[in-house]
Formats: C-alpha cells, structure tokens, sequence
C-alpha cells in the first residue's frame, strides 16, 4: 500500500478515535498500535470498542467498510476471528436505525 495510504488510514483512525468516548485503557491501547503503525490492529481494536457503546456516535460506516477492506480486515482480522463478519452485522444495523 502507498504511504499516502497509509497516512490517510492513520488520520481516519486517530478522528474517529477523537470523535468516540471510550476508556482511557481502550485509547492508549489503541494509540499504541497506531504509534507502532499496526492499523489492522488499531482499527480492529477502535471498531470491537465501538461496537460495544450504548449510543453509537455518527460516523462515516462507508468509509470505514473502505477502509477496513483497505487494511484486508476482511480477509483476516487480529482479535476476534468473526471481526468482519460482526462488523458488517454492526453496520447494517446502525444503519437502518438512522
């Protein structure tokens, strides 16, 4: 992937992590991994938490499809073995709600 890639997917994560509330544990991990440049685990991590809230903030759930498919999620995940299929599932729903 070309580094402006790879920059674009780094800012993505470091906003929608800005834009949610979560855990001060759950954000230093996931800056940990955006420090190391390990996206795949970072944006895994961002969205697990995510899923999780009880009131999901807007965020752009196309692009974020683009970008997880970007970083081959779809393919293979790090955490959670059922990640996209569970994602996906996340999203579908969320978007019918709004």
């Amino acid at each position: 992937m070309e580094k402006d890639n790879w920059e674009y997917i780094k800012s993505f994560i470091q906003t929608l992590l800005l834009e949610v509330k979560l855990d001060r544990e759950s954000i230093e991990a996931i800056n940990h991994y955006l420090e190391h440049d390990e996206y795949e685990m970072a944006f895994e991590g961002l969205f697990i938490e995510i899923m999780k809230l009880e009131e999901v903030p807007k965020i752009d759930f196309v692009e974020s499809m683009k970008v997880g498919r970007k970083l081959k999620l779809n393919e293979e995940s790090i955490f959670d073995f059922e990640f996209w299929k569970k994602f996906e599932t996340f999203i579908k729903i969320v978007g019918r709600e709004r």
